[in-house]
């Protein structure tokens, strides 16, 4: 009963919220706390996911809308792509975004992760996460003459064994190369995440 003591009450952003939100912090998700949890079945169903769209869209007030949207890794290009693995080629693909949301002028990108268990899978999960994280500055850093500050790419990464590697992911953000796209880019548990929304658009 102890993360329950810890949780914390994050105000919606938008009015048009349907309730306010009760948000734990990613160290707190343990493998236990999540099977404690009523909408968790057995992770085989995405379940995981469909939980984090469902705070996203609560936060957001918007859709937060499926895609098939993935980066190629040699030209870091963005482009719509439903099989890649029909392709020759199909391993210069990314895995897609699992959401969009558009809010204003902003487009944000969402890659929903939730890794709460220590293992080789669950290391190879936060290895393509990483650098799935690396062709969005990539994007970034060769879009910049297209302007790109109005896009956003959410990387939320929820669980304990995720937050436990969070640094490298900030080792990667804050490279010399990357100072000017930094700002567009999110890497964390969705507790900070809502700290991070509200700060963009202030």
């Amino acid at each position: 009963m102890q993360h329950l003591k810890r949780m914390s009450m994050i105000p919606t952003l938008f009015s048009q919220a349907i309730t306010p939100m009760t948000i734990v912090q990613g160290h707190q998700q343990t493998k236990d706390w999540r099977k404690a949890q009523d909408w968790y079945i057995d992770g085989k169903r995405n379940e995981c996911e469909l939980f984090q769209r469902k705070q996203l869209e609560t936060m957001l007030g918007v859709e937060c809308a499926k895609t098939n949207l993935r980066f190629n890794t040699e030209t870091y290009g963005l482009h719509t792509m439903t099989r890649p693995l029909d392709l020759e080629n199909g391993f210069e693909w990314t895995e897609d975004f699992d959401g969009l949301s558009i809010i204003g002028d902003k487009k944000l990108y969402f890659n929903l992760k939730f890794i709460c268990d220590a293992g080789g899978a669950q290391t190879r999960s936060l290895r393509e996460v990483y650098h799935f994280t690396k062709c969005q500055l990539e994007y970034l850093y060769t879009q910049e003459t297209t302007d790109p500050k109005n896009v956003y790419f959410i990387n939320i990464l929820d669980g304990n064994t995720a937050m436990k590697h969070l640094s490298k992911f900030q080792f990667l953000i804050n490279k010399d190369k990357y100072h000017s796209s930094r700002n567009n880019i999110f890497v964390g548990d969705m507790y900070t995440f809502n700290t991070w929304y509200a700060s963009l658009l202030q």
